[in-house]
């Protein structure tokens, strides 16, 4: 009985800490999540706003070829290089042309099918979903801010583990696990205590939604930065990416090798023109480039007689040797296609697609779809947003508890349980920061202060 009772009171303790850690960082990323899942209804409605921008045209009226449409784009963004260009959906007006600016900005351009015109620009990474989505990942703060991200996601998974734990191990008299249905599925809404509703609201909703969360968060993982790595690692020595690795490669062209020059990515697309108005849709290229620019509207030709899931990105070739890339960029990763067409002839050269990858990469990718909300269609989202909503009101009730709880201008942790953790819980400690590598470190940092803090306080005593 006081070994149950020791651990209950360490797992609480632990609970605890993590808990004010995680709480506020959970209430932000539910939020940045749950905008982030309904991005085909925001994209969509972004869309329809600018479409309605274009001009009319008469029904005879045909599309412009996607090449006059870039040439025309690169006359006026003489200092910019075509990164990629997005094709137009099913009865959309415009092609999304995206271009390396000298400032090294990434902008976008909407431009009419039909006119030519720009309807709308755009940078990059200021667009609402680029920010939610930086601010989900990284926090706004880069390649150091996904690292927090991880290390409370990872914590989010032991606040779940030692939350089930100590909603679930209630003991009757005799030391045995009390079976109590309604206390854990069923909120205790009529007590006149505030405290004891948030403290049933909050393990009832860990309940109900613990699978749901657990799914989100390990879905999430490919993503982080010590998590991720390791995986990429893992599938390396395991031989599990090599489709990806040989996809990776584009295949060479098939056209001859200029001699008298050589056509870089840089020199390619870096299209000059007299700033005149009367020379403003005059371009000079060489016979090799106007050739090369005539072969982004075969593709396109092409890309129109089959049934691709959109978004569908087509990106030119960054060498001589290599050829065009087309990607479908669809949230629903088994619908991702990836197409490689020669520089000149737009002969399709290697085609991949879903089932052509190992099947843990296809299990990895259809978790992100899932995370994404993209999986099963709509109720994917509402299931998303659920969860997301659990996780805020959690985090809130959780939050409500400790506050309601503390004595005024106290922290109120739980007492450290006096006697070491067990073999079987240090097991459960090393084989956990194994599997959560931030999570890891940070016990391996904690463990090392507590000690520092003994060892000086007891030399200071």
């Amino acid at each position: 009985m006081g070994s149950r009772s020791e651990l209950r009171q360490r797992l609480w303790r632990w609970h605890f800490f993590a808990g004010l850690m995680v709480c506020p960082f959970a209430i932000l990323l539910s939020i940045t999540g749950a905008i982030y899942l309904f991005k085909p209804q925001i994209d969509s409605y972004e869309e329809n706003r600018i479409n309605a921008r274009a001009p009319v045209v008469e029904a005879h009226i045909s599309p412009m070829p996607a090449d006059q449409l870039v040439r025309q784009l690169l006359v006026d963004q003489p200092q910019a290089q075509l990164k990629h260009l997005i094709l137009a959906k099913k009865n959309d007006r415009t092609v999304e042309v995206v271009l390396n600016q000298a400032n090294g900005q990434e902008e976008i351009f909407w431009v009419d099918r039909y006119s030519g015109q720009v309807l709308n620009s755009a940078i990059s990474d200021r667009r609402f979903l680029a920010v939610v989505k930086k601010l989900h990942g990284e926090l706004l703060l880069g390649s150091k801010g996904s690292y927090v991200v991880e290390l409370m996601a990872s914590w989010m998974i032991v606040l779940l583990i030692t939350g089930l734990y100590l909603w679930l191990a209630k003991t009757d008299y005799r030391g045995g696990l009390q079976i109590n249905w309604k206390r854990w599925f069923i909120p205790r809404l009529k007590s006149r205590r505030p405290r004891t509703q948030y403290r049933s609201l909050h393990g009832v909703l860990g309940m109900w939604f613990v699978i749901p969360i657990l799914l989100l968060l390990l879905s999430g993982l490919p993503w982080t930065q010590l998590w991720g790595t390791g995986f990429k690692q893992l599938q390396d020595k395991m031989g599990w990416r090599e489709l990806r690795q040989q996809l990776a490669q584009s295949p060479a062209s098939q056209a001859p090798q200029q001699k008298d020059r050589t056509i870089t990515d840089s020199s390619l697309w870096e299209i000059t023109s007299d700033s005149s108005p009367e020379h403003r849709q005059t371009v000079h290229l060489s016979p090799s480039e106007q050739a090369y620019m005539a072969t982004l509207e075969g593709i396109v030709q092409r890309l129109q007689k089959e049934d691709l899931a959109p978004p569908v990105q087509v990106q030119p070739p960054s060498t001589v040797q290599q050829g065009w890339i087309v990607r479908t960029l669809s949230q629903q990763r088994s619908e991702r296609i990836t197409i490689h067409y020669d520089r000149l002839s737009a002969e399709e050269l290697m085609r991949r697609e879903f089932d052509d990858y190992h099947i843990v990469q296809r299990l990895a990718s259809q978790g992100i779809s899932l995370h994404e909300g993209a999986l099963f269609g709509w109720l994917n989202q509402l299931l998303g947003l659920l969860t997301a909503m659990a996780i805020i009101g959690l985090s809130s009730f959780g939050l409500a508890i400790w506050w309601l709880r503390r004595p005024r201008g106290e922290l109120a942790a739980p007492a450290k349980p006096m006697s070491p953790p067990s073999l079987p819980l240090w097991f459960g400690i090393i084989a956990m920061g194994l599997f959560l590598p931030a999570a890891g470190i940070s016990f391996v940092l904690v463990a090392a202060l507590e000690y520092g803090y003994s060892y000086f306080k007891g030399k200071g005593s």
